[in-house]
């Protein structure tokens, strides 16, 4: 869509990294502890900041004792402005880098896979979300549908359950379950670079010009 995007990796799996198969000498470890990182241009208008993988736990122990550790992040992403849209990828658990990226962002979107599993680790992040908007103004985006597969009662079950309990707050559209998605990260590509005309490139096309809607610059 031409935006300037920015992914930051703050999840010590580093799933953004072997997405792209990228490493940086400097990373989210780096910016957090000494304000110094590496920026990896990885596609045309998107760049990633990888997360530094297990090293990012030592962070975590080394920033404990700061009493203002929950604004870290902001204060060190002040000098990063030259995108439309920064995005940081959180681990599905609450961590303390997780926590001082929810004080960092604007807005907070949630995949939910069809699951009940999915959806009480909604519910907690949109707790932990709440605890940070006693102090800092963070906004449910939305929620979107992942691994949809229409002919399972689960699915249908687990998105009635969703509808229902967040109705406005989910998009519209969804991402079904499609072996293109599942096979475009091992070679490191993107859906649209493995298979442009599959479902999973029809959805996530879909998908962000929803969220273009929802969420102007």
């Amino acid at each position: 869509m031409g935006k300037r995007v920015l992914l930051i990796d703050c999840d010590a799996q580093g799933n953004l990294q072997n997405q792209f198969h990228v490493r940086t000498e400097k990373t989210l470890v780096d910016l957090l502890l000494h304000g110094e990182v590496e920026i990896a241009s990885v596609r045309k208008n998107l760049d990633l900041i990888n997360s530094g993988k297990q090293k990012l736990a030592e962070a975590e122990v080394s920033l404990a004792g700061n009493p203002f550790r929950e604004m870290i992040m902001t204060e060190k992403l002040k000098q990063i402005t030259d995108y439309d849209y920064i995005f940081c990828d959180l681990s599905p658990t609450i961590t303390p880098v997780n926590t001082m990226a929810l004080y960092y962002c604007r807005y907070l979107l949630i995949p939910i896979s069809m699951s009940f599993f999915a959806i009480t680790g909604a519910l907690q992040i949109i707790e932990s979300s709440e605890i940070v908007n006693q102090h800092r103004h963070i906004e449910l985006l939305g929620l979107i549908m992942n691994f949809v597969d229409s002919r399972t009662n689960m699915t249908k079950m687990i998105s009635e359950a969703v509808r229902e309990k967040w109705s406005s707050k989910v998009f519209d559209s969804v991402i079904r379950k499609n072996i293109a998605i599942e096979e475009a990260p091992s070679q490191h590509k993107t859906i649209y670079e493995h298979a442009p005309q599959s479902n999973g490139a029809l959805d996530f096309t879909r998908l962000t010009e929803e969220f273009l809607q929802r969420c102007p610059e």
